[in-house]
């Protein structure tokens, strides 16, 4: 059994805390007990380099990736085995972001830092607005390219598929998120036993890492071996 959380954000997503460095989010991670992590900035994985240094130095496994937002504004958690196709697929999203330029004061800082937790620079470009891709295309290019396509937080009421289109399309996504709030009983969504179900802390700040989680089965979390279980607590 492993316990990961699929759903981190850094510094450098402009909701992230300036305190969740790579080096200080795998920190909490273990001491929550956490055994594979996966971090998740919007639309970005320039800082994906230095939380794979920081999690090969500590023995923590770790999956690679991205939180897209689509032209319809959905938030998709996009992950790889490795990091040459997240950096790629993060290239591509971030060419077809708007040219909209990050206010620091206003809309967050977005800090791209190394595994030492310095400061290499600060991502000019807003990574909160929608790429010029759809949702459904988006689902093809990532399963196309080996990848996990997991619709972000389904339920919540921004962001999300129940938000932006009132449904779950049908589509071969890898998993489905829900918040602790969903319903598995009366399941207004439709999700249960037509996709694998997975929760995780989506967490901006370091005090929420390790709060939800999933525990999937196997030895290793990958791509190819990806079996939910259940989702805690």
């Amino acid at each position: 059994m492993i316990r990961a959380d699929l759903h981190l954000h850094s510094c450098l997503s402009p909701c992230g805390g300036l305190d969740m460095s790579p080096a200080s989010i795998v920190r909490k991670a273990l001491e929550t007990g956490l055994q594979t992590v996966a971090l998740t900035d919007h639309n970005s994985c320039r800082n994906s380099l230095a939380i794979a240094k920081v999690c090969a130095a500590a023995g923590l496994p770790c999956l690679h990736g991205l939180e897209a937002c689509t032209v319809e504004e959905i938030h998709v958690l996009c992950l790889f085995d490795t990091l040459e196709p997240a950096l790629a697929l993060s290239d591509y999203i971030h060419a077809r972001l708007p040219d909209i330029p990050c206010i620091r004061e206003k809309m967050g800082e977005q800090v791209v830092v190394n595994e030492r937790d310095e400061v290499e620079e600060w991502e000019d470009r807003y990574l909160g607005s929608g790429a010029e891709i759809t949702f459904t295309d988006l689902c093809h290019k990532v399963l196309g390219e080996g990848g996990l396509f997991i619709p972000s937080h389904i339920d919540r009421p921004a962001h999300s598929l129940l938000s932006q289109l009132g449904r779950v399309p049908e589509l071969p996504y890898s998993a489905v998120e829900i918040t602790p709030w969903y319903n598995l009983k009366t399941d207004p969504l439709k999700v249960v036993g037509r996709y694998p179900l997975v929760g995780n802390s989506d967490s901006h700040m370091l005090e929420q890492i390790g709060m939800r989680w999933t525990e999937y089965e196997g030895d290793k979390l990958s791509t190819t071996c990806f079996h939910p279980l259940e989702i805690m607590p």
